[in-house]
């Protein structure tokens, strides 16, 4: 009796990786217009359907050769330190924030990285395809969105969500590096209709970069443009003047789209330096056993106190982050456990998962993240430093790239590591790249 299999077109990992990274979005999208309320079942569901199609896929591509390298060992080692931590010390979890993240390791942190390691360069190319009619269908509700509300105080709410700038800018984002990588990848010469696909395609990229804008997600706009900045760069098979005229293309939408819409005094923050209160940066109070503390004081809390400045409450989290490190550098201060020395209370995270990794697990753990990140990047750009690599497959190596540290830059704003789907996603990706040949007749995003 023959084994049932998943059919062909359901096999390829990159649509569970499009329903993990961006369903949530298009899920909230649809209870908003029908008016319906919105379930922590909902989000439940979204998570464990990629988790069970991953399983399947997986069954179904189990005798495919694939030996662990130094990617692999080292995201394990990774996992097995954060479950260490977590269910070793520092004690019992009397406030319940350990198993709150803790839950989302299989589907968050396990699932994306294992959907990566079984993606081949069809699978990316599929998953690019994907993110460009989902990030297309989202401009349209973002247009119907708009047109619902007539008033919107402070940063826009989307789909009803006080969060959902930063919920839809993933895709936008996405959406960003891959209509570059299209640009980037061109077209025969001569070809017909060339000329009219790259106009286009630079209409829609200025379209993007302004709603970007508009929305107010500061970190994704920078990391946006990281990732922008890093793929115009490495594709070096295409002329200089293409690439550094994507770039400053963008880079010049970004900034008259900040100059003209009134979001700009929201960006401006940026620029300005945090006040946090002398003599407490980096010096670690005494610490309490039986009750949690600010680990800087009391004092150091103001920015929390006022609560209308977001950037200098990141500059204070990164800062206890820090002071927690310092005073226990080797195995931190224990996973998810961060919020029971910070302002903050328990429950909370620095918004920085290379941070988080040093306070919550040491150099033990947080040196292991770092590692692994390092290495990610090397082995992604391996191929786009090689001379001999196939000048067809660089803009998929590249477009890979770009969202590699599109997600990574974005976790230093807004990032938990049990939580890093992206980020975990095209490290799987990198991993599946180590020391093999990953490359099909046209790598072409």
């Amino acid at each position: 009796m023959k084994e049932k299999r998943l059919p062909s077109s359901l096999c390829s990992p990159a649509y569970p990786a499009a329903l993990l990274i961006f369903g949530l979005i298009f899920a909230q999208a649809t209870t908003y217009f029908m008016s319906l309320p919105w379930l922590s079942l909902y989000t439940a569901v979204i998570y464990a359907i990629p988790f069970a199609w991953c399983m399947l896929i997986l069954r179904n591509r189990i005798s495919l050769p694939m030996k662990p390298n130094a990617i692999d060992i080292s995201f394990a080692a990774f996992v097995l330190v954060v479950l260490i931590s977590a269910l070793v010390f520092p004690g019992p979890d009397q406030h319940g924030s350990v198993w709150k993240y803790l839950r989302f390791l299989p589907f968050l942190m396990i699932t994306p990285y294992v959907l990566g390691r079984l993606m081949r360069l069809p699978d990316i190319e599929l998953f690019s395809r994907i993110t460009l009619f989902a990030g297309l269908v989202l401009l349209l509700l973002l247009m119907l969105d708009r047109l619902t509300v007539v008033e919107r105080p402070g940063r826009l709410p989307i789909f009803g969500f006080n969060y959902g700038p930063l919920l839809v800018s993933v895709l936008l984002a996405a959406l960003l590096q891959v209509l570059c990588a299209h640009v980037l990848s061109g077209g025969k010469p001569g070809e017909k209709g060339g000329l009219l696909r790259q106009l286009v395609l630079l209409w829609l990229i200025g379209c993007v970069t302004v709603v970007l804008v508009w929305i107010m997600a500061r970190g994704r706009l920078l990391a946006s443009l990281t990732g922008v900045a890093v793929m115009s760069f490495v594709v070096h098979s295409r002329s200089i003047a293409l690439r550094t005229g994507l770039a400053a293309y963008v880079f010049g939408i970004a900034t008259l789209a900040l100059l003209i819409l009134p979001s700009s005094a929201f960006y401006s923050a940026i620029l300005s330096a945090p006040t946090l209160t002398p003599n407490h940066i980096l010096i670690p109070a005494p610490t309490h056993d039986t009750e949690f503390c600010p680990i800087l004081g009391e004092t150091s809390c103001q920015p929390f106190k006022e609560g209308v400045n977001s950037v200098a409450m990141r500059w204070l989290l990164y800062h206890e982050a820090m002071a927690m490190f310092m005073q226990k550098p080797v195995w931190g201060v224990g996973t998810a456990r961060f919020g029971d020395c910070s302002c903050t209370g328990p429950g909370w995270y620095p918004h920085n998962t290379i941070l988080q990794g040093l306070a919550e697990l040491g150099l033990v753990g947080g040196g292991l993240q770092l590692g692994l990140f390092v290495l990610a990047v090397a082995t992604l750009m391996r191929p786009l430093l090689s001379m001999r690599q196939l000048q067809s497959y660089i803009t998929t190596h590249a477009f890979v790239l770009a969202l590699f540290v599109l997600f990574l830059v974005s976790d230093q704003f807004y990032g938990n590591y049990l939580m890093a789907a992206g980020t975990w996603l095209t490290t799987g990706i990198a991993a599946s790249f180590h020391g093999s040949n990953n490359c099909g007749d046209d790598g072409r995003v």
